[in-house]
């Protein structure tokens, strides 16, 4: 708890290189995984932080897909709170980019990011339609980028990768429904056509990892 405060302050700093960015996010992480395990403190500050995503949408997203580990029912109502702040900046940041530019991850972390958001609804009735809404737009960005605009091997190729990382970490706490959703999106991601075969291949990695979970879950 006494790193939280300067965790935060740490979070809000503004001109922060990336790398360093990245290896502050890991330690929120860790600290997150040990506030929510062992104690009942929900760490406000941090899913204000993550609300507040319109202030810097990149770090907000960023922090939020990493906290991989599952949330109990007393964490729910917070991380919810969070993402309805998320979803419609996530949605609006899902629009296919005109041009390959020195810089398009903001697009990469919309996707990631809408995967991530989704993923935690699924189980939520009244969330249902948006969840579809994020998963349609997430696949009919990447079927624009690919059919269309030629930007599959730059920018898709790497939410993939995010993606199969991501998937990696959370894969021990899906049941029946999480593994539903991601081999739904799975599917209707690799039926698009003109996609390579290499952008296909962590597709099918990602499948992998899903098989392996239903294996050492029954």
């Amino acid at each position: 708890e006494n790193l939280q405060p300067l965790l935060i302050t740490c979070l809000q700093e503004a001109g922060m290189p990336e790398n360093t960015f990245t290896i502050l996010a890991q330690v929120v992480y860790h600290v997150a995984v040990e506030t929510f395990s062992f104690g009942e403190d929900p760490w406000f500050d941090l899913w204000d932080y993550i609300a507040d995503c319109k202030g810097d949408f990149k770090k907000a997203v960023y922090i939020f897909q990493c906290l991989t580990m599952p949330f109990g029912d007393d964490k729910q109502e917070f991380m919810i709170r969070a993402v309805n702040h998320l979803i419609p900046e996530i949605s609006s940041r899902l629009n296919p980019p005109r041009e390959l530019l020195v810089d398009n991850s903001s697009w990469v972390l919309a996707f990631t990011g809408g995967f991530c958001a989704s993923i935690r609804l699924v189980n939520v009735a009244s969330y249902g339609g948006i969840v579809k809404e994020i998963e349609d737009k997430m696949v009919g960005s990447v079927r624009e980028l690919v059919e269309r605009r030629g930007m599959e091997v730059g920018l898709v190729r790497r939410a993939f990768r995010d993606l199969e990382n991501i998937v990696e970490q959370q894969w021990d706490w899906y049941k029946t429904c999480e593994f539903r959703y991601v081999k739904g999106l799975i599917r209707k991601l690799y039926e698009i056509k003109g996609m390579k075969m290499e952008s296909k291949i962590v597709l099918w990695r990602i499948n992998v990892v899903l098989e392996r979970s239903v294996g050492e879950e029954f």
